[in-house]
C-alpha cells in the first residue's frame, strides 16, 4: 500500500529507526521487517521499481543495524541483572 507519504513499509521502517525505547524497538523492527518482506514479494512480479528496490536494500541494511542494537541492549540488560545478583565476599574473621 502506498500513501501520500510513501510506501507503508517505508513509514514503518522510519518508525523503527526513530524509536528510542529499546522495548518498543523490538516490536517496531518486527513489524517493519514483515512489511518490507511483503513488499519484496509484490515487487518480484514487477521489475519497474528500481528506485524502490534500492530503498528496500538500504532499509534491510538499516534493519540489520537495529537488530544488532537490540542484541546489544539485551546483553547489557543481562549483564546488569547479573551484576546486581553478585554479592561481595565477606571476610572470615
Amino acid at each position: 500500500m502506498t500513501s501520500q507519504m510513501g510506501p507503508e513499509w517505508q513509514r514503518l521502517y522510519i518508525q523503527a529507526l526513530v524509536e528510542t525505547n529499546p522495548l518498543m524497538l523490538v516490536e517496531r523492527v518486527s513489524v517493519a521487517e514483515k512489511a518490507i518482506l511483503l513488499r519484496v514479494a509484490e515487487l518480484c512480479t514487477n521489475s519497474d521499481h528500481r528506485v524502490e528496490w534500492k530503498a528496500i536494500e538500504d532499509a534491510i541494511t538499516g534493519m540489520s543495524v537495529l537488530r544488532k542494537e537490540i542484541l546489544k541492549f539485551r546483553n547489557e540488560s543481562t549483564a546488569q541483572r547479573t551484576l546486581t545478583i553478585v554479592r561481595p565476599r565477606t571476610s572470615a574473621s
